[in-house]
């Protein structure tokens, strides 16, 4: 099947989706037909004309498909026009906000991620057992080809003004004219630099609307907030789950004053795309039309609104600490948390405090952030990708100036993370490049590049400098624990990489201290009892799985010090503690 009947069936299944029967037996078409939608009916009936989207209709002009006027054939414009969606009018779905209060007994973590999205259900029982439940925000995002559990991060907007996500987003965009408008993918770190007030580059937006940062953010929260609602409409004991149900949300760890606010808005955006997620249900994966978003976006603004069902924020770090936990046992200890994720790989030195009394009852639950611990660097699974990408167009001798490396580059970027898996998993990466060229990576080359070496050697160095830059009271607090280990908790899409792997091996030198260090167990044991099935997918949803616990670890804020004196505090092992 040639290129163009591939996309011209997409768009064919994305118009059928949206065909719905009435209570009359008659079969009707929600939403306008795209122009793509058009294309794709023209091209199936052989007629292969150009087309042009019709003005838009207001209400008192819309009519059957049947009586619609015969198609009209215009001439093709040779200038790229910027269109605008239909400007039919959004009526806001307010019914979740106007809901009594859901039940106290469970929750829901969201993680907002760079590259992949993830959110968690618990639900407590009264004998203290958890109903957890990782969502399979997949399978209504329709990319369970790609991951059932995660969601891709992306958003992409089309000629036509219409807005797509998810995986949808990566195809539309592979189907887009070569040299038009690019997808978003990075859409996280709009939170992190502070600028979701500025406006989308000309790139990514080939509308005249006026998008800002914050609305590209809030529009796949939305879809975010759409396939979680999708996947979670009853408990374990098939009871209806309200959909106000009660959200938590993973924040990255920002500079303190930056994650105040970052909080604060993410509280709001995290409500809003509940309603947003109402108002647009039945267009979320057959394209949103920007135009109305907006409007939907102004409308809902234009008078204050609370979201009880908003509850707080969890950040990275204690998210995972929380997941370790069993909750049955008291334990003081340090760890260093590596979360390495796609676009990021963040480091930061934490004391855990847990204090259970003897009747089993949690009188607390704390964490501390040591101060001057907290730092990422950019070198991740996207840096990765990068360096793989090009050791396989390197090898097959295509190089910028061949007349098919766009095309080839596009094809490869699109299958470029099953590669590393195979890679890393099975020890080679197979790949046959668009133009029929095979060729073979090892695991060995790979590693043995000198690129690869340099981001393990930046791991390395990040660990160090992670240490060093704390209070010289915390490493003797290490040392003059009975264990004498630094325990490193590996989190992230990453965290079974082997250069992940060696920063848990060895030992580590901080403060003239020279530290033998040791990892916390990659599953924790009372999940290995209840859930074994959610080992593979662990890494990546730990943090949303510890913030949907019924108990949560209390930030103590920043530590200076230990407050105690050199060598004046025993630890508890935290790794044999972690059960």
């Amino acid at each position: 099947m040639s290129m163009d009947a591939v996309r011209a069936k997409i768009f064919i299944g994305n118009l059928r989706d949206r065909i719905d029967a009435g209570e009359d037996g008659k079969f009707r078409l929600s939403g306008i037909v795209t122009l793509n939608e058009l294309k794709a009916l023209e091209f199936f009936a052989g007629h292969h004309i150009q087309v042009e989207p019709p003005p838009a209709i207001t209400p008192s002009e819309a009519i059957e498909p049947s009586e619609r006027k015969s198609e009209r054939h215009v001439e093709p414009n040779p200038e790229p026009q910027r269109v605008e969606a239909s400007s039919h009018p959004v009526e806001l779905n307010l019914s979740t906000i106007a809901l009594p209060s859901a039940a106290p007994d469970h929750r829901v973590c969201m993680d907002f991620g760079t590259a992949m999205s993830k959110a968690t259900f618990v639900k407590d029982d009264p004998s203290g057992f958890e109903h957890i439940e990782v969502l399979r925000l997949g399978i209504p995002g329709d990319q369970e080809q790609i991951d059932e559990v995660m969601l891709v991060s992306s958003v992409f907007i089309d000629s036509d003004g219409l807005i797509w996500f998810g995986q949808k987003a990566v195809e539309q965009a592979q189907f887009a004219a070569e040299g038009s408008n690019l997808r978003m993918d990075n859409i996280k770190r709009a939170l992190s630099e502070g600028v979701l007030g500025e406006p989308v580059a000309p790139a990514f937006n080939p509308t005249n609307l006026d998008l800002r940062n914050e609305d590209v953010v809030l529009a796949y929260l939305a879809f975010f907030t759409w396939t979680v609602n999708q996947s979670l409409t009853h408990d374990v004991d098939g009871a209806p789950i309200s959909r106000n149900f009660t959200r938590r949300f993973a924040m990255p760890c920002f500079p303190r004053a930056n994650a105040k606010i970052v909080e604060s808005k993410l509280k709001v955006l995290l409500g809003e795309a509940q309603v947003l997620a109402d108002t647009f249900d039945d267009e979320m994966n057959s394209g949103v039309s920007l135009k109305r978003f907006l409007d939907a976006c102004q409308q809902l603004r234009s008078q204050p609104r609370s979201y009880p069902f908003i509850e707080c924020s969890v950040t990275e770090p204690l998210g995972v600490a929380g997941s370790l936990l069993s909750w049955n046992s008291s334990q003081d200890s340090l760890a260093l948390v590596v979360d390495i994720g796609a676009g990021t790989s963040d480091f930061s030195l934490y004391r855990l405090n847990v204090v259970v009394d003897e009747d089993g009852e949690i009188t607390n639950a704390t964490a501390g952030e040591v101060d001057r611990t907290a730092r990422g660097i950019t070198e991740a699974g996207n840096h990765l990708d990068k360096l793989l990408l090009g050791r396989i167009l390197m090898k097959a001798g295509v190089s910028s100036s061949d007349p098919n490396f766009k095309v080839i580059t596009h094809d490869l970027e699109r299958s470029i993370r099953d590669y590393k898996e195979s890679l890393f998993n099975g020890g080679v990466a197979a790949v046959t490049l668009k133009n029929g060229e095979s060729v073979e990576v090892t695991l060995e080359e790979f590693l043995g590049m000198d690129t690869v070496s340099a981001f393990e050697q930046s791991l390395r160095t990040t660990l160090v400098e992670t240490l060093e830059s704390s209070h010289p009271d915390w490493i003797h607090w290490v040392r003059a624990n009975a264990s004498r280990y630094l325990t490193v908790v590996l989190t992230g899409g990453g965290a079974t990489l082997p250069m992940a792997k060696k920063l848990t091996e060895g030992f580590v030198t901080a403060h003239g201290v020279r530290i033998p260090v040791i990892a916390a167990k990659p599953f924790p044991e009372w999940l290995s009892r209840d859930y074994p099935d959610l080992e593979d997918h662990y890494s990546r949803i730990a943090v949303s799985l510890g913030g949907a616990r019924q108990n949560t670890i209390t930030s103590m804020g920043v530590l200076k010090s230990t407050g105690i004196g050199i060598g004046g505090y025993q630890l508890d092992r935290f790794q044999s503690r972690v059960n």
